[in-house]
């Protein structure tokens, strides 16, 4: 029985050291894998080593890659006169380039750019886009040199439209200027304000300025600057009546620019003595002027200026009483302003998509990056504490999970306004075609009638009225001033065709400021023109309209009253169902306005008693 038991135990013992003999042969690869993660451990607390061991030569790479981006937004640069376009497509190879080796300066400098090219094309807002994204990153680098720049740019997207914003910005960028040494910066600063003090007709400020301007410009021997110099110093003396002096700058700055291939230049300072030709009569000259500028407008390739040339001739010809050759000139321009528009649309629409992915780009790399630093963290708590390593990797996976999903319908929410937005965009570019021809028959018809007064009214209204048309078709929102002033033009316009058979009244309350509210364009005049055409002019003795603007709370009510034959009638007396797809296409934009912006534009339209009707417009401001 002993002896049994004796066998039983060394059995024991010797299965015991068995299982010792497995774990000892496991034992060098568990210090072989402690060793790696102690490691690992300690290259992650020190990021001189980390990044000395992970670059390698990955800084070469990014030296030679930066030279690039500055290179390119250089050349980008420098065509801004010559191409814009190409400034635009170069400034978005720098802007690629720069974001891939996540070289800061070169992306501001490459939006900044970008955004000068954008201006010189008129497209003030992806100019504006691109500015305040450059912005963004000059001062996260604390670049003031090139902040003050940017404030410069700004300021020039304002000197014409609203030249004490321009200033407002110019005096920023001064202030910065005036801490840091940039001879070229000041010129350029007081050179803009010399431009927008001369927008606002103080003439002796604005040649102050420009003549601090030039002395910086001569001393840096800045030639291009200098031609652009002579250029508005003559615009300038024109418009105080000195036009000898006008005419040899614009020549001067004529010969300049002919040797240096500023083809934008050259077409700007012919359109300037066109005007001054124009004025004196002198008609051979200005068609000469024309003819020569309208071959440099081409050679720049910017259907603006080319268009310019277009109104000039109108000018010419109307001031020479060829009315004929004048209505063919504007038609001319009323069909590549509508070009433009469309053009301008489409090109906004590939702009506003690339923005777009450019953004979605960004927001990825935040997101990697993020992870990239979570993942850190999550290495140092596994060398720690493996289990709850593996814990916390799990949930990592679930907040990458739900971080995608985030993401994904963030960017299914851009689609769909972006979408939105171009649909409103498209049903802003309508003009009623039969308003158009009957205006052009009218106008044919006092000119057959000979009667050249009349007819000269009624083209230069109609031609005020097409500019501020599309004018206001470039954007989505409008001040009520700007909507007030079309709104009379075509009034005005629709009053001198028809006489007696219409009359209008405009009321504004006191306390409506028309300049701070902001409201979608193009969206009373339709009211406006179905209460001329299904109201007014079915009736034998003719009508009135009475248009009411009010603010009640935080909303603008329009009131739109006519005293016709009353919206229920009007319907009786058509001979068909058929639904006005204009009327149709206004409340299908509205339904859209209300998507986008989550603040509901209301519509009331009925029949006053037997006759009249009334539409009431509710807009939140």
């Amino acid at each position: 029985m002993n002896h049994s038991i004796l066998i039983r135990s060394n059995v024991n013992i010797s299965h015991s050291s068995t299982v010792k003999k497995k774990y000892y042969r496991y034992l060098p690869y568990f210090l072989l894998i402690a060793g790696v993660v102690t490691l690992t451990f300690w290259i992650m607390q020190f990021p001189g080593l980390r990044s000395s061991i992970l670059s390698g030569s990955k800084n070469d790479t990014q030296l030679r890659d930066s030279t690039i981006v500055i290179e390119l937004n250089k050349k980008a640069f420098n065509s801004r006169l010559t191409n814009p376009k190409t400034t635009i497509e170069v400034a978005d190879k720098a802007l690629k380039l720069a974001k891939k080796i996540n070289y800061l300066p070169g992306i501001a400098e490459a939006y900044r750019v970008s955004g000068v090219g954008f201006s010189h094309l008129e497209n003030n807002a992806m100019a504006t886009k691109n500015y305040i994204d450059a912005l963004a990153y000059y001062r996260q680098i604390k670049d003031r040199k090139n902040i003050a720049r940017t404030y410069s740019n700004i300021g020039n997207l304002h000197k014409y439209n609203d030249p004490d914003k321009a200033l407002k910005y110019f005096n920023k960028a001064l202030k910065i200027a005036g801490t840091i040494d940039s001879q070229e910066l000041l010129a350029g600063l007081y050179f803009n304000v010399a431009l927008t003090y001369s927008r606002k007709s103080e003439y002796k400020q604005a040649l102050i300025n420009f003549d601090k301007s030039y002395a910086i410009f001569s001393k840096l021997k800045d030639t291009v600057s200098m031609v652009i110099y002579w250029q508005n110093t003559g615009r300038l003396y024109h418009r105080i009546h000195r036009t000898d002096l006008a005419k040899a700058r614009l020549n001067k700055a004529i010969q300049s620019a002919k040797a240096l291939n500023l083809y934008t230049t050259l077409s700007g300072c012919y359109l300037s003595l066109t005007y001054i030709y124009l004025e004196e009569s002198e008609f051979k000259l200005a068609a000469e002027t024309i003819a020569e500028g309208l071959k440099y407008a081409r050679k720049a390739q910017n259907p603006v200026l080319d268009n310019d040339f277009n109104r000039v001739n109108y000018e010419l010809e109307l001031k020479q009483k060829n009315y004929q050759k004048a209505l063919q000139y504007l038609s001319v321009i009323y069909h590549n302003d509508s070009l433009l528009l469309n053009q301008n649309q489409s090109s906004n629409i590939d702009i506003n998509s690339q923005h777009y992915l450019q953004q979605q780009k960004l927001q990825e790399k935040e997101l990697v990056i993020t992870r990239q630093k979570y993942e850190a963290a999550t290495t140092k708590l596994i060398i720690t504490l493996g289990i709850v390593g593996i814990l916390l990797s799990v949930i990592a996976g679930l907040i990458w999970h739900f971080q995608r999903e985030k993401r994904r319908k963030r960017e299914e929410l851009i689609i769909q306004n972006k979408i939105t937005s171009l649909e409103q965009k498209a049903l802003q570019a309508m003009m009623n075609p039969h308003f158009v021809f009957n205006v052009m028959n009218s106008i044919q018809h006092f000119m057959n009638q000979a009667d050249a007064k009349t007819a000269n009214q009624v083209l230069s209204g109609f031609a005020r009225l097409i500019r501020k048309h599309l004018e206001i078709c470039m954007s989505s929102t409008i001040s009520l001033h700007e909507e007030l002033a079309y709104l009379k033009l075509y009034l005005s316009l629709e009053k001198f065709r028809f006489s007696n058979k219409m009359n209008y009244e405009i009321v504004i309350d006191k306390n409506t400021d028309t300049e701070e509210i902001i409201v979608p364009s193009m969206l009373i005049q339709p009211f406006v023109e179905n209460a001329i055409w299904h109201g007014i002019m079915p009736k034998d003795e003719g009508g009135i309209i009475v248009l009411n603007f009010d603010v009640v709370e935080s909303d603008l009510l329009v009131t739109i009253v006519d005293d016709g034959v009353g919206i229920l009638n009007s319907e009786k007396q058509k001979k068909t169902r058929h639904v006005s797809r204009g009327m149709a296409l206004i409340r299908e934009r509205i339904e859209l306005l209300n998507k986008l912006s989550g603040r509901r534009i209301l519509i009331d339209q009925h029949q006053t008693g037997k006759s009249g009707t009334k539409v009431i417009i509710q807009i939140p401001i």
